[in-house]
């Protein structure tokens, strides 16, 4: 980090201070009038004495000598203060504001200045907004590109692979090399090269593969996949793009020094910055709406979808309720009726959804609206099934488009996860296929009622997998007994589990819930990979404990 603490200092920072001889109740009154929360101590000379007034220290020594601070002068409540030069390193100061909510600037014994934990905070929020500015232009250009390739996924797909094949030029030229080699070395000529041999020889070179999705892309390869479209916007009287990948390289420059910490962007760098986010805003195609898909925002938010929407029974408990901020959000969403794709709303509907303001960003970046599942409100949505598009923050509208992503995603998730466990022949996996639901049952555990109690592994709300001894004989109070006695064993069964268990007696609902967590969501395949292999294993350890007390009919 090339940050010091130079650049926390306000400009033209008025420094007020006091000496060692003036009374406590004028420090007090400097201190309130320029709302200052210390006050360096000079010597005679005016150079800083390594001393400091603050509030704190005026209560202890107004406690300690159990007086006034009128009988008191600084002398009497000055507490030691480090000074530091100018070029300190940022990142090792931040400790010391946190501590003392100040640092001083002293240069050979001469005071330059005061960084307070406000002036951090002041700091770092512009930062904060710089890279969020950023993020919206990010964002603009993912969704313009959507709107761009919106009838031709495939088109983009191989748009994505030539932008981001970064060994091209190399395996263009293996086989020549090959040849070439072949031919220095007096080995016989040959035909064409078999493919899966020079397949074998990029995997030895250690050629790095085309990326195929938008979301792995990064601000360099989204520039030039949406320039490199036909249609990609341009200036009126210009030819080609030349101008705009000018002004989205000089984006991307700033971006690369916000991210490598290579100093604060100048007032130039921010007005290009603020006019990219604007004419992007302004001219870059986007999704088309569905005229018939807007609702009303005076649909109540516990409209329930009728008898064809697959809504789930209100003793299921498995399906958990939104939870957090946007969950209000999340219930219209998911009760909005299977046959509507789309949702067109206003962020003021939004709000009236929400039952609160949306926070200031949502009107200001592009970017909070984005499809993340690691945000919150994106989350919201996002769980349930929906996903942002036709952003216009002129207009504040979007459309909520219904998404079979995250349903695809649980399939190929529980379908990985049976394949792994099927090789266990000791683990009786049930012979059922993944329908998308967000859990699947891998084992039923009572043979005599197979209904009544199941593992089950489940994406639950939070960002999070489980894998649990989902009980429900039918008969609440069946379900809290069975509960009960498996929690009075609880010593035995973690130690052969290996791990302490999550015991959900949900005193609340009819069934009970003992699990294994980890955080987790459903997302690349190298991912979910490790997460399948996390949960075989926890499948496997939670049978082996548990199992036995099913099939013995303990309860």
């Amino acid at each position: 980090m090339n940050f010091t603490l130079e650049d926390l200092l306000p400009l033209e920072q008025q420094l007020r201070t006091v000496q060692q001889h003036e009374t406590v109740s004028h420090a007090i009154d400097l201190m309130c009038q320029q709302g200052y929360g210390q006050l360096p101590v000079l010597g005679p000379t005016g150079n800083f004495g390594g001393q400091v007034v603050t509030f704190e220290s005026i209560l202890l020594a107004v406690q300690a000598f159990r007086t006034t601070p009128e009988v008191l002068v600084v002398r009497d409540v000055a507490q030691r203060a480090e000074g530091y030069p100018a070029d300190a390193d940022l990142l090792r100061m931040l400790e010391h504001i946190q501590r003392d909510n100040f640092v001083l600037i002293v240069d050979d014994s001469k005071l330059k200045g005061i960084v307070t934990a406000a002036d951090a905070t002041v700091f770092f929020q512009s930062y904060a907004q710089d890279l969020m500015r950023i993020e919206s232009i990010e964002s603009s250009l993912k969704d313009a590109i959507c709107a761009l390739y919106e009838q031709a996924p495939d088109a983009l797909k191989a748009s994505i692979m030539r932008v981001t094949d970064r060994a091209a030029d190399i395996r263009e030229n293996l086989p020549k090399s090959i040849k070439v080699y072949l031919a220095m070395t007096n080995t016989p000529p040959i035909g064409d090269l078999d493919k899966n041999a020079l397949q074998e020889a990029e995997k030895k070179l250690g050629l790095s593969k085309p990326l195929e999705e938008l979301s792995e892309l990064s601000l360099n390869d989204l520039i030039e996949v949406l320039l490199r479209h036909e249609s990609a916007p341009r200036l009126s009287q210009s030819k080609n793009v030349t101008e705009l990948r000018e002004l989205l390289h000089r984006v991307r420059a700033a971006r690369n020094k916000l991210a490598h910490f290579r100093g604060e962007l100048g007032a130039e760098e921010r007005r290009v910055i603020k006019f990219a986010n604007d004419w992007l805003e302004n001219n870059l195609p986007v999704s088309k709406r569905t005229e018939t898909s807007e609702l009303s925002a005076s649909i109540p938010s516990e409209v329930v979808a009728d008898g064809t929407s697959e809504k789930p029974t209100p003793s299921d408990d498995r399906l958990e309720a939104p939870v957090g901020s946007y969950a209000k959000l999340a219930e219209f969403l998911e009760s909005v009726t299977k046959d509507i794709i789309s949702v067109d709303l206003s962020f003021k509907q939004i709000e009236t959804q929400l039952g609160k303001e949306l926070p200031r960003s949502a009107y200001e970046y592009r970017a909070w609206w984005a499809n993340d599942p690691s945000k919150p409100q994106s989350a919201a949505w996002l769980d349930e099934g929906w996903r942002t598009k036709a952003v216009s923050m002129a207009d504040q509208r979007l459309t909520f488009e219904r998404t079979n992503d995250r349903k695809e995603s649980y399939i190929r998730f529980f379908a990985g996860l049976k394949n792994r466990l099927s090789s266990e022949t000791l683990f009786p996996l049930r012979n059922a296929s993944p329908t998308g639901s967000s859990w699947h049952v891998l084992a039923n555990l009572d043979a005599r009622n197979t209904d009544s109690a199941s593992l089950t592994a489940a994406f639950a709300r939070g960002r999070r997998l489980r894998v649990e001894i989902y009980i429900d004989y039918g008969d609440r109070q069946r379900n809290k007994a069975c509960f009960d006695f498996l929690y009075s064993q609880k010593e035995h069964l973690e130690q052969v589990v290996g791990e302490p268990l999550a015991w959900e007696r949900l005193d609340q609902k009819r069934a009970c819930r003992i699990a294994a967590y980890t955080q987790a969501q459903v997302s690349t395949q190298s991912e979910n990979e490790m997460l399948i292999q996390w949960a075989a294993r926890r499948a496997l350890e939670i049978y082996d404990a548990f199992s036995l007390y099913f099939s013995k009919g303990s309860f």
